[in-house]
């Protein structure tokens, strides 16, 4: 009896990335779950409280494992005030995430408006916001550049910007890889890191 319950709840998960993969949060309705499930509705709501509990736990656990990273990131990184190569350091969870989150991956990030998670784009660019400022650091000559908060906010909105891209237009692990190290040697070492 538990394997079928079991099996019940993931063909519904399954059903929902699908759906929500397609539509948005907002614009999918539970009956089109329940319909993509080959269930009742009313069945749908014996596990999913509502539509956005469905959503939460697809998106919950990502968010919840970029998130803190990059936020406990920020604070260790003031508290002591050394750099570290956090994305560096993320490049195997980056690619295990495209290889099998991706789709909800891209929820989270995309498709999460009306929900509780609709500013994650916003959090996950304001810790990395953060991150560069302290990885670039001394590293700026600032007799020859002015340098602002909104700087380090287009840096990391380009960063993400591209981590995104990747997942979006993902063809498999060894071209994500090669991108991802493409695009953090390019914020690591700027163009100049590419000449021989």
């Amino acid at each position: 009896m538990q394997f079928l319950k079991d099996n019940i709840k993931e063909n519904i998960y399954q059903a929902a990335i699908e759906e929500f993969s397609k539509k948005g949060f907002l614009k999918t309705k539970m009956q089109d779950i329940a319909e993509k499930a080959n269930i009742s509705v009313g069945l749908t709501y014996s596990y999913f409280h509502n539509k956005e509990d469905l959503f939460a736990a697809i998106v919950g656990p990502i968010y919840k494992e970029i998130i803190e990273p990059i936020q406990n990131e920020a604070r260790n990184q003031s508290e002591r005030g050394n750099p570290s190569n956090l994305f560096e350091q993320e490049l195997a969870f980056i690619l295990q995430l495209f290889e099998g989150k991706r789709k909800n991956f891209l929820m989270l990030i995309d498709l999460s408006k009306g929900t509780r998670y609709e500013n994650a784009k916003d959090e996950i660019i304001k810790g990395t916001k953060e991150h560069i400022k302290h990885q670039l650091g001394e590293k700026i000559d600032t007799e020859k550049f002015e340098i602002n908060e909104e700087f380090y906010h287009i840096l990391a909105n380009n960063f993400i910007e591209g981590l995104l891209e990747i997942a979006r237009h993902y063809r498999g692990s060894n071209w994500a890889k090669n991108m991802l190290n493409l695009l953090m040697h390019q914020y690591y070492y700027g163009v100049s890191g590419f000449h021989k």
